[in-house]
């Protein structure tokens, strides 16, 4: 009996992904709900459970491809094995008896050109994935663990569900059991978003290799986003620069208070809560317009979307319910997705319901933008960085640390004096933050 599987419809209007990596190889035996494959949609990457067990006779695509809805994306065969499938949600069971235990995609030589098989860490006693058994990890994670040295059969999970982290793979390769160093990849690893690595340098902030190459993946549904966007919406937008000498001091005042609860609340957790308290006093800001349908939706919660900048692109999670959440809410929130962002660990719903976006080009050392309303919304607001600026302060020109706070709206829907309203509205509880807290 052979069991042809689709690709199936996720939901939020996708009608295709991208094939980015296949976990097995045609004549492999897979276990029922076994990852096979990893794929990327326009709103996140997404592991793929094998419908059944058996042997894979055919896999439908090659990396890089498109498949639409309903196309095949496997073939597997029953050769009647009498191995009992492994119930859902399980890992992949132990290979058959006589076999090698399979490695984890991405972390043999031939799937990573240039370099070194990982080699074990530490003792026995201190393996976190169990002979046998693929570990959980995002594909970037597996990655990092090749470039390492790192053996994640071996690394013990932070994440949800005992899943590793690139952060636990790097505390890991800092253990005073150092591994043995692998050799340098092929490609020069992503360089952190929070310092950016200078243009010419090879596999650094804008890097790209001469040549044409394919728009595939984030890059290709941003592309085709802000075509969209900027091709049917006219944008309007205000700019204001405020005193961040009260926000600085908030900030500092409630880590003092979290002590080491959670992670440190940070300016844009406070930022995220203003946007949400004023999308509450002007609902219209988050509204969605239908134009052919002649329609004005207006949600009945509040989700702000974070732009987050990965190695692949930038991806927009979403805060769900952001105005009922508190600031060390928002700041462990917004921490999370970031993270699995870099990760390349979003889920579906990881990245839906978002009603309004905040950019921080801040962080990258911006000052003054125009940011590109997504498309489903009718605003965006983006931040500059804070710097030490001249700024006017009882008559007098004195330095303080300035933000740089920007809206852009929809015109079509939102005139000149509702978005001047709802600048003003966020600018003043950014000026007096502890407004903010009662």
């Amino acid at each position: 009996m052979t069991v042809e599987f689709t690709l199936p419809d996720i939901g939020e209007g996708l009608h295709e992904a991208e094939i980015v990596r296949w976990l097995v190889a045609e004549g492999d035996e897979i276990n029922r709900n076994q990852p096979f494959v990893e794929i990327l949609t326009d709103k996140s990457n997404v592991e793929m459970p094998a419908p059944a067990a058996g042997v894979v006779a055919r896999l439908g695509a090659d990396e890089g491809q498109l498949v639409q809805v309903g196309e095949l994306l496997i073939v597997i065969e029953d050769r009647g094995s009498s191995d009992p499938s492994p119930p859902d949600g399980a890992d992949a069971a132990s290979p058959a008896p006589g076999t090698q235990p399979e490695t984890a995609p991405g972390t043999q030589p031939e799937t990573a050109p240039g370099t070194q098989p990982a080699v074990e860490h530490g003792s026995a006693a201190r393996a976190g994935g169990g002979a046998g058994k693929r570990p959980k990890a995002s594909p970037a994670t597996r990655k990092l663990a090749v470039e390492l040295g790192v053996d994640l059969t071996t690394v013990p999970g932070t994440g949800p569900g005992g899943r590793i982290l690139a952060d636990d793979v790097r505390a890991w390769a800092e253990d005073d059991l150092e591994p043995e160093p692998a050799a340098p990849p092929a490609t020069p690893p992503p360089t952190p978003a929070s310092r950016p690595t200078p243009a010419a340098a090879p596999g650094g902030l804008g890097w790209m290799e001469v040549g044409t190459h394919p728009l595939r993946g984030i890059r290709r549904s941003t592309a085709r986003a802000m075509d969209r966007s900027w091709s049917t919406i006219p944008h309007i937008s205000a700019s204001r620069e405020i005193d961040a000498t009260p926000l600085l001091a908030a900030r500092a005042e409630l880590r003092d208070l979290q002590g080491d609860d959670g992670p440190p609340i940070t300016p844009l957790a406070l930022v995220t809560l203003a946007v949400a308290r004023a999308l509450r006093r002007y609902p219209v800001i988050g509204a969605s317009l239908d134009l052919d349908g002649e329609t004005i939706t207006v949600p009945d919660h509040v989700g702000i979307g974070i732009a987050v900048a990965t190695d692949r692109g930038l991806v927009v999670p979403v805060v769900a319910d952001a105005d009922r959440h508190g600031v060390a809410g928002l700041a462990a929130e917004i921490h999370r997705l970031s993270t699995a962002a870099r990760d390349h660990a979003l889920t579906p719903s990881d990245t839906t319901g978002g009603t309004h976006t905040i950019t921080n080009y801040g962080s990258a050392g911006g000052h003054l933008a125009t940011p590109i309303i997504r498309p489903g919304e009718t605003a965006i607001t983006g931040l500059g960085g804070i710097e030490p600026r001249p700024i006017v302060v009882d008559g007098e020109v004195v330095a303080r640390p300035t933000l740089p706070v920007v809206v852009c709206a929809d015109h079509r829907l939102i005139d000149g004096d509702v978005m001047s309203a709802f600048h003003g509205d966020l600018c003043r509880s950014l000026s007096a933050p502890v407004g903010l807290l009662l």
